[in-house]
């Protein structure tokens, strides 16, 4: 669990969004190290996603190949020079929604129950802190979202 380039124990764990702000889904956490896809493999979310459903994910965030549903990921910019006008208008798209999401990481995050550091004697349920903290950004300051658009 220990990040040299932190310079201490990380954690990590897979976070639901709702399109109009709210944390839906928490998984359990798990040490820094652990790949993403793996995250996302041992929380289960995966197989509850159906064909029609459709996930937005973040920059590197290699799902597809792990559900059945529709991924959606700010594309990489290949060798090309420029993006075709179709990949811009999409990475514009996700880009907002990607903004969004890390306002909801950072409200998590932010949280004084876990200001600076958690400290060991806490490590044992760390979880529930965890679980705690993301379901309390959702009464935190307003909503993100005014308005479902369309």
């Amino acid at each position: 669990m220990y990040s040299t380039y932190k310079s201490h124990c990380t954690m990590k764990a897979l976070v639901g969004i709702a399109p109009h702000g709210p944390v839906t889904c928490i998984s359990q956490l798990y040490a820094g190290s652990i790949l993403d896809k793996e995250v996302f493999k041992q929380s289960g979310v995966g197989e509850l996603l159906r064909e029609d459903m459709a996930v937005m994910v973040d920059m590197g965030f290699l799902i597809s190949d792990c559900c059945r549903c529709i991924v959606y990921c700010p594309p990489f910019l290949s060798k090309q020079k420029q993006m075709p006008a179709y990949q811009v208008r999409e990475t514009q798209a996700i880009a907002g929604l990607c903004v969004h999401m890390e306002r909801v990481i950072r409200r998590i995050k932010q949280n004084r129950i876990f200001d600076p550091f958690i400290q060991l004697s806490h490590a044992y349920n760390i979880n529930e802190l965890f679980a705690v903290a993301c379901l309390l950004s959702n009464y935190q300051n307003k909503a993100l979202v005014k308005k479902w658009v369309k």
